[in-house]
């Protein structure tokens, strides 16, 4: 039998929590609370600023649809055009020829000789029996060049990203037809083909125009390359063969046709559109999206106010927007809108440069017309043509340079710095055109 007293309140004492114990069991409970508030606190503001981003987000996707504003592809296609009047048809069309010619042309168009059009004895007789075997390849690219316009099908698939590769396809394949196009226009100019040679070129400034509605930027800067490479072909023409007054006004009327913001402000509604696709599916519906997805809204709202912007600023001259694409670089966003600040001020440069080559073509082919006997090098500044509207530069609002040495003749733009540099083309300090005298 035990002898412990059940009333011994020795005992019953030493059951109670003791009173450090009843302190670190009520610390416990208060670490526990603080916690929880501060987790309420940030799923509240987290849903605060959800709803504010989402409102934010509507709106302006509300803004655009009551503007007329594009936001799917189907959208931006105007009315379907027939199979055989879009150019992205006839394009497609010469895939095996291009494909076959340009490897054959590999060597040459990695030579001096394809960028100035001036191939040399070895290489004429390579380009003569090479061509030759081609003849039909450049009539599928007159073809397409006398298309009303490019109408493209590329669809966004699931994953916007891997959906371009079709589309990356079809831009290098119309790189390749203008590098063989040039190639042709070398040795048609060194036939003394002048006439054909022109014709070429403009059908090369003709294509250049339709294939800027592709979609994406990334298919306006391919169109901008194409662009430049017909006007190295027209200028190669002006430099080397004796025109009339109706071919000068065949080549101001193709080149004034460049100068349109259209295909710009279609590629920056197209881009609009694959970024809103890529944020709804690669980025709204990721892991991070679920937990984050006001910041990623926020950041989608930057995406369309700047895609708004860039559209505006196209109908401005470069030299009035440059201190608001500098101050945007300097301005913070989110990351992914900050990732494509850069490459949309690169498109619009790029933009401006060829602008100021095909204004510097148009003002070269106006001289000769004004100076049918030659730009005298003794005269201290050229006379600029009175008879036509003189096109400004547009990185500096003034006129267009004309510099005459003895041996040749440059008309260049200030370029991206904005400073005359006396016609230094070579390494692009200036911008724009000069042939041998």
């Amino acid at each position: 039998m035990s002898n412990q007293n059940p009333f011994d309140s020795t005992s019953a004492d030493s059951d109670k929590p003791k009173p450090e114990a009843r302190l670190r069991k009520r610390m416990r409970k208060k670490f526990l609370i603080i916690p929880g508030l501060l987790l309420l606190l940030a799923l509240g503001y987290n849903a605060v600023r959800s709803w504010q981003a989402a409102s934010a987000f509507e709106s302006r996707l509300t803004r655009l649809r009551e503007a007329g504003e594009p936001l799917t592809l189907d959208q931006l296609q105007r009315e379907p055009l027939a199979k055989d009047d879009n150019a992205l048809t006839r394009i497609r069309r010469t895939q095996p020829a291009t494909d076959e010619l340009s490897q054959r042309l590999l060597e040459y168009q990695s030579s001096d000789e394809f960028r100035l059009l001036r191939p040399n004895d070895e290489q004429l007789q390579m380009l003569r029996q090479v061509l030759a075997e081609h003849k039909e390849t450049f009539e599928l690219y007159a073809r397409a060049a006398g298309c009303s316009r490019l109408q493209s099908d590329w669809r966004i698939g699931a994953q916007p990203s891997a959906s371009l590769n079709s589309h990356l396809e079809e831009t290098s394949l119309t790189r390749a037809m203008f590098r063989n196009w040039s190639t042709r226009a070398g040795l048609l100019l060194a036939d003394g083909e002048t006439e054909e040679a022109l014709q070429q070129g403009l059908q090369m400034s003709s294509l250049s125009r339709s294939i800027e509605h592709q979609p994406l930027i990334l298919a306006y800067l391919v169109a901008l390359a194409c662009r430049s490479t017909s006007l190295d072909v027209i200028a190669a023409v002006l430099e080397r063969g004796s025109l009339t007054d109706k071919q000068r006004q065949q080549i101001d009327a193709a080149l004034a046709a460049c100068e349109s913001v259209e295909g710009f402000k279609q590629a920056l509604a197209s881009e609009r559109i694959y970024g809103l696709a890529s944020f709804r599916t690669e980025i709204f519906g990721g892991t991070l999206g679920s937990v984050f997805l006001w910041k990623f809204k926020l950041d989608a709202c930057n995406y369309l106010d700047l895609v708004d912007e860039m559209t505006v600023w196209t109908e401005s001259p470069r030299h009035r927007i440059d201190d608001s694409l500098k101050t945007l670089q300097s301005q913070s966003f989110g990351p992914l809108t900050s990732l494509v600040i850069p490459a949309f001020i690169q498109v619009r440069t790029a933009h401006d440069r060829t602008l100021a080559r095909v204004r510097c073509v148009r003002l070269l082919n106006a001289l000769q017309l004004q100076h049918p006997g030659g730009i005298s090098a003794a005269a201290d500044e050229v006379e600029l043509p009175k008879s036509t509207e003189t096109p400004d530069d547009p990185f500096t609002g003034a006129s267009l340079k004309v510099a005459v040495a003895e041996d040749a003749v440059a008309v260049y733009s200030a370029g991206t710095n904005g400073t005359d540099d006396g016609g230094k083309l070579d390494d692009q300090s200036d911008i724009g055109v000069r042939i041998s005298r």
